[in-house]
């Protein structure tokens, strides 16, 4: 088996598993008192059922997943509804068009969307945040993790009573994911539902963005600080606005309702003035503010990033030369790596071998 797969792991006694079965080996019964019930087994060895609440109408699938969560049972499938994809266009195909449009057309019809922590999302002139609720919500469950965290500390490992707590915290933090999975939906779902049929967001690294710091030394050899609590207080504000999944959720409902999502190069949008291109690190004055240090032009600093999203998505659609990278960014042949280069990168190593071989002739005279 050497190089097919690795060492086998031993799986902990707190692993949350899944079993995978086939068709052969469960069915869906609806019951009297109109309760879905899913029966795993067969005629001979009858496993048992689980009463489930189903989330929509669905056809039988060939397989599903059963896990277990928080000392709760969840069910994943997936089936065919039918509908065929092969008609809806691809990102490629949508640049290709687009790439014939005018520009006031995409001005018309094209969205910046600009991520941030104050404010989730900025998209023009909308903004889409939390609300109270769900703020007040989201900071009691914190609260009871830190608490609940604090007594597990103190429990017996392998006791009943610490899985109980473990449990407890499971359920406020997945109170918390619901939270983002709601809003990330909801505003997916108001961005597709505008009149944009373009939507532009930054190519953001949201792992690298959220990576403890580094430890610093001095000259001594002496760690000194560097501010790792302020940067674990932004990171968890981060993923507490749940970025990416906003951007993947708007990814597959735009692409069933036939729209396009672009991403752009993230460098410098918050230091771009949006009417004269100026970048500096001083036209940002404060999380809110932004005025231009060239023309003066002084806006919201979020509108104004969403404005300079929107304004480089529409430069390099009409650009002949862009072309889309693996991730769906939107860059010039010219930064699209070797493969634009190719021919020229052969030339220059021809010429490189001429100078090589120049300089041995001088280093032997």
């Amino acid at each position: 088996m050497k190089g097919v797969c690795g060492r086998p792991k031993r799986k902990p006694k707190t692993d949350r598993g899944s079993i995978y079965l086939t068709r052969e080996v469960f069915s869906f019964e609806r019951c009297e008192d109109g309760n879905l019930r899913l029966f795993i087994g067969t005629k001979t060895n009858n496993i048992g059922y689980l009463s489930f609440k189903a989330h929509g109408k669905f056809e039988s699938p060939n397989s599903l997943y059963v896990r277990k969560e928080r000392g709760q049972y969840y069910v994943s499938f997936c089936y065919e509804d039918g509908n065929s994809e092969e008609e809806l266009p691809s990102n490629a195909e949508h640049l290709e068009f687009l790439q014939g449009s005018t520009k006031k057309y995409l001005e018309e019809h094209t969205i910046g969307v600009d991520r941030g922590v104050a404010i989730p999302v900025h998209a023009g002139s909308i903004t889409f945040d939390f609300c109270e609720n769900q703020k007040s919500n989201m900071t009691k469950a914190d609260r009871y993790i830190k608490r609940l965290q604090r007594k597990l500390s103190r429990q017996k490992k392998g006791s009943s009573r610490r899985n109980k707590t473990k449990h407890r915290i499971a359920t406020h933090h997945a109170k918390k994911a619901n939270i983002r999975n709601d809003f990330a939906h909801k505003t997916s779902r108001s961005l597709i539902e505008s009149k944009a049929k373009v939507i532009v967001f930054e190519a953001l690294r949201t792992s690298s963005m959220t990576r403890k710091p580094k430890a610093k030394q001095d000259e001594q050899g002496r760690y000194v600080s560097n501010k790792a609590k302020q940067k674990a207080g932004l990171n968890k504000s981060i993923l507490n606005v749940g970025w990416h999944i906003i951007e993947i959720y708007t990814k597959y409902k735009a692409y069933q309702a036939g729209k396009a999502v672009f991403k752009i190069p993230a460098p410098h949008t918050s230091q771009e003035c949006a009417e004269c291109d100026h970048t500096h690190p001083d036209n940002r004055k404060s999380q809110e503010l932004f005025v231009c240090g060239n023309c003066g032009n002084t806006d919201n600093a979020d509108n104004n990033a969403s404005k300079v999203i929107k304004k480089r998505a529409i430069n390099l659609i009409l650009d002949t030369g862009t072309v889309l990278s693996g991730d769906g960014v939107l860059i010039t042949q010219a930064d699209s790596g070797r493969g634009g280069n190719r021919k020229t990168s052969r030339v220059k190593s021809s010429t490189s071998g001429v100078q090589r071989s120049v300089k041995k002739e001088r280093l032997v005279a």
